[in-house]
């Protein structure tokens, strides 16, 4: 059996300095720049890796970090200041906000998805 000391994912994106941005002054996260890429701060322990792959990124084909919000609403209005819109879905029932409401939660939850710089989806799920 594999002894492992810690774990973390990562992605990559097409402009550090965009990403860096995005993810800092977009959705508030603590972001730190190393040597090789960034660490983004999601979790609340495990660092969330970020590494540059220029005109050579493609965007993941599905979505690659969930955030948990307390309020939707609140959550779309703050993005909406920054200029940031929730993506839409053909396969899913999203009201006028692009949010998918649940009202019961063993069938999924509210949630949303908006798309960082390089094109990768970051799912924002109501508590």
């Amino acid at each position: 059996m594999l002894t492992s000391l810690r774990g973390f994912s990562g992605f990559s994106v097409r402009d550090l300095g965009e990403a860096a941005s995005f993810y800092r002054d977009v959705l508030g996260l603590t972001v730190r720049e190393t040597p090789m890429g960034l660490e983004i701060d999601a979790t609340g322990g495990s660092p969330v890796f970020v590494y540059p792959k220029g005109d050579a990124h493609e965007p993941a084909s599905f979505t690659i970090l969930n955030l948990v919000v307390p309020d939707m609403d609140k959550a779309v209005d703050e993005l909406a200041e920054s200029g940031t819109s929730l993506l839409r879905y053909a396969d899913f029932d999203q009201d006028e906000r692009g949010v998918v409401r649940s009202t019961d939660p063993s069938q999924g939850p509210t949630i949303g998805w908006v798309a960082d710089p390089s094109g990768n989806v970051i799912g924002l799920i109501e508590e």
